[in-house]
């Protein structure tokens, strides 16, 4: 599943792409995509992208002179948007087949708008997990109430994360991943800052003390603002809305590398299962 760097990358490129353009026409090619929204056409068609937002993982696009019409998306495991002008086909999230993009729509397509100036945007999803959803306000905020701060936030609270973390009993792997506690934070980018912290995942999150924990933020956001500069990572042939491969795979230092030798002090790195989900650590550096 897309973590934040690989969402974030998503939302620049579909922000450049979308703003400024009318939607003219939808088409819905399964009724699931749009959570069975009959009247999404009659609500959309008109409407002019102004902003293209985020929180968490959750896609947050608003429309020009509509202080209650808002667009949601979540790509969930297998989502990807395609934007096609007369010129190219780019796009974000997971690649199908090169011959699943060579003809849009396709069998993977759920939805597609359609702009004034004949450029397109189609919703792909193989597994039909994701989701586009129309919200007034009132649904947006309630969205977004769902998530905690963002490590990659100009205003998140180091002193607050410390003193958060003495409330959580549950293992500091498992607290990282909630969404409601930091938003955004997926298995890979959790391992890739434990690591880079110094702490083992299987610490209880309320024994850290007050330096570990606030190394353990600086960890997150750097690890976060670390991959974005390199367009995320590869997993599941991720590409960014230009065709760019992300290229974060080969600085990731634990996740992936289980039976090598840790880069820092050279014990080999191990792999577990903690929070129902793939773990992976240095046993030598990660006490």
């Amino acid at each position: 599943m897309p973590e934040i760097p690989e969402v974030e990358t998503v939302r620049i490129q579909l922000a450049h792409a979308l703003v400024g353009r009318t939607i003219s026409a939808i088409e819905v090619f399964h009724n699931k995509s749009v959570l069975y929204d009959e009247s999404i056409e009659e609500k959309l068609v008109g409407k002019t992208f102004s902003v293209v937002d985020r929180i968490g993982k959750l896609l947050i696009f608003s429309f020009l002179d509509e202080q209650d019409l808002f667009l949601l998306a979540h790509l969930k495991m297998t989502g990807q948007f395609f934007f096609v002008d007369a010129v190219d086909v780019v796009g974000g999230g997971h690649t199908m087949t090169r011959s699943d993009v060579s003809t849009l729509p396709n069998k993977h397509t759920r939805v597609g708008l359609y702009f004034s100036d004949n450029t397109a945007l189609y919703f792909n999803d193989m597994r039909l997990f994701g989701y586009v959803r129309v919200v007034q306000k009132e649904q947006m905020l309630q969205a977004r109430s769902h998530f905690g701060p963002e490590p990659i936030a100009d205003d998140f609270d180091t002193d607050w994360f410390a003193h958060a973390l003495k409330k959580r009993s549950s293992v500091i792997k498992a607290v990282l991943l909630d969404q409601t506690f930091v938003a955004g934070l997926g298995n890979i980018y959790v391992d890739e800052a434990l690591f880079r912290a110094k702490i083992n995942p299987h610490r209880r999150a309320n024994t850290l003390r007050k330096a570990e924990a606030v190394a353990l933020a600086h960890a997150c956001t750097n690890v976060l603002h670390d991959s974005i500069a390199h367009n995320g990572t590869t997993f599941q042939h991720f590409k960014d809305v230009d065709g760019e491969r992300g290229n974060f795979t080969q600085h990731l230092q634990v996740f992936g590398k289980q039976g090598t030798s840790c880069p820092r002090c050279g014990e080999q790195i191990q792999k577990t299962k903690l929070a129902g989900r793939g773990t992976h650590y240095c046993p030598g550096c990660q006490k």
